[in-house]
């Protein structure tokens, strides 16, 4: 019963993201709201290929900001400008950062563009 509770307001919360509904500035929800480009850090646990990518709400590839980049264990800075792979701003909604490490994802984080 717990997990179908968890399925389902994670689905709910990836519907409402979708669809572009907002919420107010003091939500507790876990994602931050961009209305620019802006900055994400991660962390790699060793050296390797480095792959992040982009994903719309439906986990639909938009964007490839690093493509089979060598890179050294440690801290790491990138950006989005909001644009998809046609230079085009993508529009309201939740939008994933998904960066993997010789093939296999590491971390996934969830934003929220709105305007």
């Amino acid at each position: 019963m717990r997990n179908t509770l968890i399925v389902l307001t994670v689905s709910v919360l990836l519907m409402i993201g979708c669809v572009g509904f907002g919420f107010g500035s003091g939500s507790s929800l876990p994602f931050e709201r961009v209305t620019d480009e802006f900055d994400f850090d991660y962390q790699l646990s060793a050296d390797g290929v480095v792959d992040v990518n982009v994903m719309n709400c439906y986990m639909n590839n938009i964007r490839i900001l690093i493509n089979g980049e060598l890179q050294t264990s440690g801290s790491h800075t990138s950006s989005w400008d909001l644009l998809d792979e046609y230079g085009i701003r993508v529009e309201d909604g939740i939008y994933y950062i998904q960066i993997m490490l010789d093939d296999d994802v590491i971390e996934t984080d969830m934003y929220e563009v709105y305007k």
